[in-house]
């Protein structure tokens, strides 16, 4: 006879993926009741707060796995893995452009200058990235979080603004990117290819300070340079994670150009042009043993 906390125990089990569970699924129902005999305790518990939350860990780490798992799992664990990187990346992009605003305010007695702690929060990706490629992945995720809490205090400070939050999904999606594709079972990426890419990120962050509003088209056409790479390198896991990047970042971009001046709209559409190509073009079918962070 099936007991009111064996179906509340197996409705957890359906955050598993259907692979894990089939296999698994028995085995630990039979564990997690092996001790629970009281009859009131059977018909009235519920699976504890520590059970649930190792549950949803687990679910984590089968759905975006990383090692011994089907290709699919796989498959997504790689790419969603890499969006994490490519959405750090994308921050550092935004350093030059944060320091230069920093200056101009400081240089006009009119504007209030930012406090410092907002003027240094711009550069907790850097801090999140140092600490991913040391292996601490949760001091990473915290790192790269606390650059949301920074703007969610200005956020409730000041008048919502709805170009606010367009403005930070990039960060957001980022951040759930990270948290899930960089669990504990996840590899930790290689330092020196990502370091000349972050330092090619940073100075690609200075075509806006230089160009303003050029930004977005060198971003584009970093974008599509990656997925020609890719291509060759025969990185499917890169390509799909690049193809989804462009998608995202061309509908932030649309977004965010749509109130600039007429002179910027010259850039809203090539940028968008070429994150179209990045986004259409097709993946190169290679292994995903093959497919890994650099």
């Amino acid at each position: 006879m099936t007991t009111n906390l064996e179906r509340r125990y197996r409705l957890l089990l359906k955050v598993l993926p259907g692979w894990y569970r089939e296999d698994r699924e028995e085995e630990m129902v039979g564990l997690f009741l092996i001790e629970r005999t009281d009859e009131l305790d059977l018909e009235h518990s519920w699976p504890g707060w520590g059970e649930t939350g190792a549950m949803l860990g687990l679910a984590v780490r089968t759905r975006f796995a990383a090692v011994s798992a089907p290709v699919g799992a796989l498959r997504l664990g790689g790419v969603v893995r890499w969006l994490g990187v490519l959405g750090l990346l994308l921050s550092f992009t935004y350093i030059a452009t944060a320091v230069r605003s920093e200056i101009l305010v400081r240089s006009m007695p009119e504007f209030l200058p930012q406090p410092p702690w907002v003027m240094l929060s711009h550069f907790l990706p850097v801090v999140a990235f140092v600490l991913l490629l040391r292996g601490q992945r949760t001091w990473a995720k915290v790192a790269y979080g606390l650059t949301l809490v920074v703007w969610l205090t200005q956020f409730f400070q000041v008048q919502p603004s709805v170009w606010s939050v367009l403005w930070h999904v990039p960060s957001i999606l980022t951040l759930v990117c990270l948290c899930l594709g960089f669990h504990k079972d996840a590899p930790t990426p290689s330092v020196r290819p990502l370091v000349w890419w972050a330092g090619a990120a940073v100075v690609l962050g200075l075509a806006d300070v230089v160009v303003l509003g050029s930004g977005a088209v060198v971003l584009a056409v970093a974008v599509l340079g990656l997925r020609v790479y890719a291509h060759v390198r025969g990185d499917a896991l890169l390509g799909r994670a690049l193809s989804v990047f462009a998608v995202v970042f061309g509908g932030w971009v649309a977004l965010t150009y749509v109130p600039a001046p007429p002179e910027f709209r010259g850039y809203l559409v090539v940028a968008a042009a070429l994150l179209v190509i990045s986004a259409a073009a097709p993946v190169r079918r290679a292994s995903v043993l093959r497919s890994r962070l650099p």
